[in-house]
């Protein structure tokens, strides 16, 4: 069942049906689907820049590389040193990802324009983005403006000046067919979207109300 399309589980969905396939809900990442995108485009190789080297940014290009065959870093930035140094390392000395990074030192950007200097290497065709999020819009914007394809983590912004700029660069990039992906993950989600399928579909009856907790661990200790 997990394989299948949500409309496979027609108009009558049982209870049973539904319950299981909660239970079995399989991960269908946001990474991979912007890796298939930059792939669309004609590249044999997806070469991936990352803006914003801490936790997030090192984790999120990590799921990139190892999400789908033909991916490799190539480009860090950040605004400190010390970080894109963490990065450089921990990329190069992964024994699982050996054969997908091709980091060299003057790929490495520091300094509130490091950004720039990411989306300036002209091999780089996908930006993965994990800067503090007040920074989001300003670097999406150029990302997109250079033709790159974009990751970006949640939040995309913190005002709505912010947001106007992402939906701006939004329409740049259908414009220019670009993918944009958020990290929303759940939204990309197979058995999410199945869920969201059945219920609208009535499986579990008319919904009077609800609630839903997420408790997360590592960074909210």
């Amino acid at each position: 069942m997990m394989n299948k399309h949500p409309s496979s589980f027609g108009n009558n969905v049982s209870r049973r049906a539904f319950l299981t396939t909660s239970a079995a809900a399989a991960t269908l990442g946001p990474l991979a689907a912007a890796g298939r995108s930059a792939h669309a485009a004609g590249s044999d190789r997806i070469r991936v820049g990352v803006v914003g080297c801490g936790n997030r940014g090192t984790g999120a290009a990590m799921n990139c590389v190892l999400s789908t065959p033909g991916v490799e870093i190539v480009a860090l930035g950040d605004l400190f040193q010390d970080r894109v140094d963490s990065a450089f390392q921990s990329f190069t000395q992964d024994e699982n990802l050996k054969g997908k990074v091709d980091i060299t030192r003057d790929r490495c950007f520091t300094g509130f324009d490091n950004y720039k200097g990411v989306c300036a290497c002209p091999d780089v065709n996908l930006i993965v983005t994990a800067a503090p999020p007040g920074f989001r819009p300003l670097h999406l914007a150029a990302a997109v403006e250079a033709g790159k394809h974009v990751f970006m983590e949640k939040p995309v912004a913190v005002d709505p000046p912010g947001g106007r700029k992402i939906i701006a660069a939004g329409e740049m990039a259908k414009q220019k067919g670009l993918a944009v992906v958020a990290g929303t993950q759940r939204r990309h989600q197979a058995g999410y979207q199945r869920i969201k399928y059945a219920l609208e579909r009535g499986a579990i009856g008319e919904i009077a109300g609800g609630a839903v907790w997420w408790c997360g661990g590592a960074l909210w200790y």
